[in-house]
């Protein structure tokens, strides 16, 4: 029983300090992400925002992580719920407009690697400033097809989204660098954006 215990606890110890290098190296990426705004002059609609919904998006992962069942731990690859995830943070970002909405499609089982997913959030704060400097509404959707997941993004006012890469082409360095990490690739139809990634 002592054995059990002490095996136990050595596995946990193992998960909590790889879980605090993980942070610590996400901290570091959110000072990256800084650093390549600065120097790429990359404009931000409130750029106060845009670090404090990065920090909730990092805070509010790692609880979840933590908050899941100890026995479900993998310190290689992590994972975290994305529908879970995804209900409180795109209600925290609705929380200071009402411009924004979103469907769940067949991904209540899809469980996502903690650092895709925050690249995804980080992502989608990306394009929740562009909405407000385009002062408009946005429409988000997530679902799944095999080992890829798809979030599909409306903006109301945008005729065609084809245009959308020329738009904002000045804007796109950070963007595209994350979903690059991510092993993803922007497709851009007449009537949204798609932006897929392989996922487990």
């Amino acid at each position: 029983m002592s054995n059990d215990v002490r095996e136990n606890q050595e596995q946990v110890k193992e998960v909590l300090d790889q879980t605090l290098h993980r942070f610590k190296n996400n901290l570091q990426t959110q000072l990256s992400l800084m650093n390549i705004e600065s120097a790429t002059h990359r404009k931000y609609f409130d750029d106060r925002k845009v670090v404090m919904d990065r920090i909730f998006a990092l805070t509010h992962i790692y609880d979840l992580y933590y908050k899941s069942d100890k026995h479900e731990f993998s310190v290689e690859k992590p994972l975290v719920s994305l529908q879970s995830f995804m209900l409180l943070f795109i209600q925290y970002l609705k929380g200071s407009t009402t411009k924004i909405d979103y469907e769940l499609s067949e991904v209540a089982s899809v469980d996502v690697k903690l650092d895709d997913l925050l690249l995804l959030s980080y992502i989608l704060i990306e394009f929740e400033d562009f909405r407000k400097s385009l002062e408009d509404s946005i429409f988000i959707q997530f679902s799944k097809k095999e080992k890829r997941l798809s979030l599909t993004l409306n903006y109301f006012n945008i005729n065609d989204h084809e245009k959308f890469y020329d738009l904002f082409h000045d804007q796109y360095k950070l963007l595209d660098l994350m979903v690059m990490q991510l092993k993803g690739k922007f497709e851009y139809k007449k009537k949204f954006i798609r932006l897929s990634f392989p996922i487990l």
